[in-house]
């Protein structure tokens, strides 16, 4: 059985929650390898999905179920089951990752002739990279070349 990351994370939960004993949030984060937003959605997904009763204590930043819902015995032992083959199933390396530091960019509208359109898309065919990636990189040399020129002009 194949689970997405999304289901991987509402299963891992319901079970790190199932005992009924408090949760401190940290370890959960830890646990599930997400962000504190993520946890809350997870969360949400967890209550609305199986009808079940998680409070939050602020004091002990712990969450507890306190109804478990549908997520009884049987349905827990089935997403440990579940999680179980989906990690025998998964390749133990990693093979591709998302960089989220990305520079910052700021959308610009344009006005082009075709021609120059057809040859920003040529280069970005060429290249294997996206119309914007080829804009942003004629756009970097070309400026270079015009500041080089303008440096040896006023010499």
């Amino acid at each position: 059985m194949h689970l997405s990351t999304r289901q991987a994370r509402i299963y891992k939960l319901a079970i790190l929650l199932g005992g009924g004993k408090p949760v401190s949030a940290e370890s959960i984060i830890s646990a599930l390898e997400c962000s504190e937003p993520t946890l809350t959605r997870a969360l949400k997904e967890l209550r609305e999905s199986y009808s079940a009763e998680i409070k939050y204590s602020k004091a002990g930043r712990t969450y507890q179920l306190t109804l478990p819902g549908q997520l009884d015995r049987k349905t827990l032992r089935r997403m440990n089951q579940a999680l179980a083959e989906n990690a025998a199933a998964k390749p133990a390396e990693i093979v591709s990752r998302v960089f989220l530091d990305k520079d910052k960019k700021k959308a610009v509208s344009l006005s082009l002739r075709m021609s120059l359109i057809r040859k920003i898309d040529q280069l970005s065919q060429s290249l294997d990279i996206t119309r914007s990636e080829a804009v942003d990189m004629a756009v970097a040399q070309g400026i270079d070349e015009l500041l080089r020129k303008t440096k040896t002009a006023g010499k």
